[in-house]
């Protein structure tokens, strides 16, 4: 991993940041989130052989005398959360989108790792799907360098590819999209997430800039999601017809959301992954 993919200072804020979720963490293990279970004390669980960035107060140093090894007690009490991420790899998400969406992914990906929760994420839309699983701080830099690798988007079809997976079982799940395929395609996928267990969040990556060049003039567009181009003269009244088409694509995907319980916040590519995880996800109470 590179500190041009994944800033140190990025790093660590996201080792400051938890995930937040209204139901009780699902996790058999150890962890670092409140299970809500009643009773007081903390009920032993197993040993697990102690990695840099686990708590040292966790260090059972009568183990260590005998063995001469570091091993860390896990209990029953700190349930862990199962943090899934999964992420739109279809044609549209290329360029300095790609860049912005996977060190989101690693800010979501690291707190949960940092927290010792376990993490599940894996790639839709594309020819060649790319899944991560792990546990524990230890796997942080084993997953920024998964994420720095993963090949530019080239696929089509994102939330079908989704729904088609094996979704595991998660007490969060995040989208990661731009949510630029018709609506409706994303009704199998919500409907299938109703079923599990946990709340899902979809994070809808958007651009500040504007892409209509100005002036009347004859100007090719092509479809960012499935390659295909159109010719059209550019004029004022197109122009406003396009971004009535743009509001009514994302209202009718809120409105889907909406329907079937998921959260939403908008991320900007301009304001930095960092940014949007530690202010807006906070501010909408999925992280503390």
């Amino acid at each position: 991993m590179t500190e041009a993919f994944f800033s140190s200072s990025d790093k660590v804020a996201a080792g400051r940041l938890r995930h937040l979720a209204r139901t009780a963490p699902k996790g058999m293990h150890h962890g670092r989130n409140a299970s809500g279970r009643s009773g007081a004390s903390q009920d032993f669980s197993d040993f697990q052989p102690y990695a840099p960035g686990d708590d040292i107060r966790n260090v059972d140093w009568n183990v260590y005398v005998r063995t001469n090894q570091l091993f860390i007690k896990r209990f029953m009490d700190e349930r862990e959360l199962r943090v899934s991420v999964i992420l739109d790899a279809s044609r549209s998400m290329g360029g300095g989108r790609w860049l912005f969406a996977r060190r989101l992914c690693g800010m979501l990906g690291l707190m949960a790792l940092a927290a010792d929760d376990h993490l599940h994420f894996f790639t839709a839309g594309e020819p060649t799907p790319s899944s991560f699983t792990a546990k524990g701080a230890r796997n942080r830099n084993r997953f920024l360098g998964h994420l720095e690798q993963l090949q530019s988007p080239g696929g089509t079809g994102f939330a079908g590819a989704a729904a088609s997976e094996n979704l595991l079982g998660a007490s969060v799940r995040y989208i990661v999209t731009d949510g630029l395929e018709p609506p409706a395609s994303f009704r199998p996928l919500f409907r299938k997430l109703r079923k599990s267990a946990g709340e899902v969040r979809m994070v809808l990556l958007t651009d500040d800039r504007t892409d209509m060049p100005a002036g009347t003039r004859d100007v090719r567009f092509v479809d960012s999601e499935t390659g295909k181009a159109v010719d059209v003269t550019l004029t004022a009244s197109a122009m406003h017809r396009q971004q009535e088409l743009r509001e009514r694509h994302f209202s009718e995907l809120a409105a889907l959301c909406r329907e079937y319980g998921i959260a939403l916040l908008e991320a900007v590519e301009q304001e930095g992954a960092a940014d949007f995880v530690s202010r807006k996800m906070r501010r909408a109470g999925w992280v503390r």
